[in-house]
């Protein structure tokens, strides 16, 4: 997994949502495939309030922007998008997704 982060901006919010650029990536691939269909879908994810659900549809602008583009793991985007078509959408709170979708942790540096 890479370490460099990117962020998603939803609605009129001023704070993006920073996200980890491989899930980033996936996670716009699936998002751009469902609006594409006029599809709507629920989207969970780790922010620094706690964990938020978005609703995603064509209505409400979002805007992705990553540090580096990363190569589709296509295994992944496959259970990306099953996810994002079940009734409890694309959660990547949930455990099969949590590695991926882990932002990096901070550690303490001893002097």
């Amino acid at each position: 997994m890479g370490d460099t982060m990117g962020h998603l901006t939803y609605g009129n919010s001023t704070l993006p949502i920073d996200v980890e650029d491989e899930t980033l990536t996936h996670v716009r691939a699936v998002t751009l495939t469902k609006l594409r269909r006029n599809e709507s879908f629920a989207l969970t994810l780790h922010t620094p309030g706690g964990v938020e659900t978005l609703w995603v549809q064509a209505a409400i602008p979002l805007r992705f922007v990553m540090e580096e583009e990363t190569p589709i793991d296509r295994a992944l985007l496959v259970k990306m998008m099953n996810a994002a078509n079940s009734s409890g959408g694309l959660d990547l709170t949930r455990a099969e997704f949590a590695e991926v979708a882990a932002a990096p942790q901070l550690h303490a540096m001893s002097a």
